[in-house]
């Protein structure tokens, strides 16, 4: 997200009415549905790339290494607020000029402009979905019906006609609640789930959750922008993930502790056979791919089957260690058996 600064009193006028509720959004998504119905063409056999893990995994660093390829159509900045129905808004957005990239909101020197790939597809589940998996205080593990993962299909098919691509790359961390369902609408689509040392991981998530915490208080239209999008990782809108098989989490959300339990709630999950067995779900290292991102890039293009003459020049990513002490040895035990089940996961992938 840009700063507060970059949104001007008619732009957030305009993000309140589109996305304060559901019946605009799904209405134009359906007016955008039926006018591009004979343009599109719906193949659900394409191996399009979902990026999702708990945060600060490393998934938008991911995700914009492999859109700078330029293989694949994501939704971008210049979608919003029409996120559902990006062809209609494109009449108007694509005369907006690209600016100079800026520091997103995170403080984490990743720099964005409008053209710039973003977690937005999370709109359209949000609106078809909203009670199934969103409530007051956590976010639920949910299997689509048969019309959601449907009318899916179409919205891919929209933005892969908007942008003139065969791929589809999305980076959307609430994708780990409904696994399933993105592989019944896209049986051979790859879906790679980045992870990373659980303490660093935790310690991470705290500062994050600490930094949007103040951004929130003192500024009412990020609050309800990230809310818009269903962004509740951090912050004093901040639901946890909760899953079938883990315990709720009774302790301060200000402490490593708690997000050092959401990483082993997340990761326990993620680890069931269920999805270690499938062939389409990928577990990648993050301290991993900063070691050899042009090996894991080329693996996984291989899998698309597209071209990965791209990565010949040299990737440098930074891996970031900090030491970091918890009181609680049998929490990092139990993350440690988890995070030592996810490395053998990612080295039967690249290696």
């Amino acid at each position: 997200m840009f700063e507060n600064k970059d949104y001007s009193f008619l732009s957030k006028i305009l993000h309140h009415l589109v996305l304060g509720n559901n019946f605009i959004p799904e209405m134009l998504h359906d007016i955008e549905v039926a006018f591009f119905k004979k343009k599109i063409k719906l193949d659900n056999l394409k191996k399009h790339l979902f990026v999702c893990g708990l945060p600060r995994s490393g998934t938008t660093i991911l995700m914009r290494t492999l859109y700078e390829t330029k293989q694949f159509a994501s939704l971008t900045y210049r979608d919003m607020p029409f996120v559902v129905s990006p062809n209609i808004w494109s009449k108007i957005s694509n005369k907006v000029k690209t600016k100079a990239e800026k520091q997103r909101i995170h403080g984490d020197n990743i720099s964005i402009n409008i053209d710039s790939p973003e977690a937005l597809e999370e709109v359209f589940w949000r609106v078809k979905l909203h009670k199934n998996y969103i409530f007051s205080n956590r976010l639920i593990d949910h299997v689509a019906d048969e019309f959601t993962i449907n009318e899916f299909r179409n919205f891919i098919s929209l933005i892969l006609y908007k942008y003139k691509k065969n791929f589809y790359l999305s980076k959307n961390n609430n994708n780990i609640l409904r696994l399933e369902s993105i592989i019944k609408a896209f049986p051979n689509c790859l879906i790679l789930i980045p992870f990373r040392d659980p303490i660093q991981q935790a310690h991470s998530l705290l500062t994050q959750h600490k930094n949007f915490k103040k951004i929130q208080y003192e500024n009412k239209f990020v609050k309800n922008y990230m809310k818009y999008l269903a962004h509740y990782e951090f912050g004093c809108i901040h639901r946890p993930f909760e899953f079938a098989q883990n315990k709720k989490i009774s302790i301060n959300n200000n402490s490593i502790e708690y997000w050092l339990m959401q990483w082993i709630n997340t990761y326990e999950h993620l680890v069931q056979e269920k999805f270690t067995k499938k062939d389409n779900i990928i577990y990648l290292n993050y301290e991993y791919f900063c070691d050899e991102p042009k090996k894991v890039l080329k693996r996984l293009f291989k899998k698309i089957g597209l071209d990965s003459s791209s990565f010949e020049n040299e990737l440098k990513l930074e891996k970031k260690s900090k030491k970091i002490h918890i009181d609680d040895d049998s929490i990092i035990s139990k993350s440690q058996n988890i995070f030592d089940k996810l490395k053998e996961l990612n080295n039967r992938s690249f290696n």
